[in-house]
C-alpha cells in the first residue's frame, strides 16, 4: 500500500467522527476556526498579583494548571505551588 493509498483508507475510515447537524456547524473547532476549550471560569491570572513575574519566568500555578485542564479552579489555588511551565 502506497501513502496515497494509505491516506485515502485513512481518511474514509475515521470519515464517521466528522458527521455534523449541520454544514454550518462542522466550520467550528477545525483547523480554520477554532472555538478554544469550554471553560466555567476566566482565567486565574487575570486577578493575580503574581502574573507578571510568571509571565516573565514561565512559571505556572496549581490554579491555572487546573484552569487549562479542567476550566475551573478552586480560588485558594492562585498563586499556590508556583513550578516552571511544562
Amino acid at each position: 500500500m502506497n501513502n496515497n493509498q494509505m491516506y485515502d483508507w485513512a481518511k474514509t475510515d475515521t470519515s464517521f467522527m466528522t458527521r455534523y447537524k449541520s454544514e454550518a456547524d462542522a466550520v467550528y473547532n477545525t483547523i480554520d476556526y477554532h472555538t478554544g476549550p469550554e471553560n466555567k471560569r476566566e482565567l486565574p491570572c487575570d486577578t493575580c498579583s503574581m502574573a507578571a513575574k510568571c509571565e516573565a519566568g514561565f512559571l505556572e500555578c496549581a490554579a491555572f494548571r487546573n484552569w487549562a485542564s479542567r476550566g475551573d479552579f478552586a480560588d485558594r489555588d492562585v498563586a499556590r505551588l508556583i513550578r516552571g511551565a511544562k
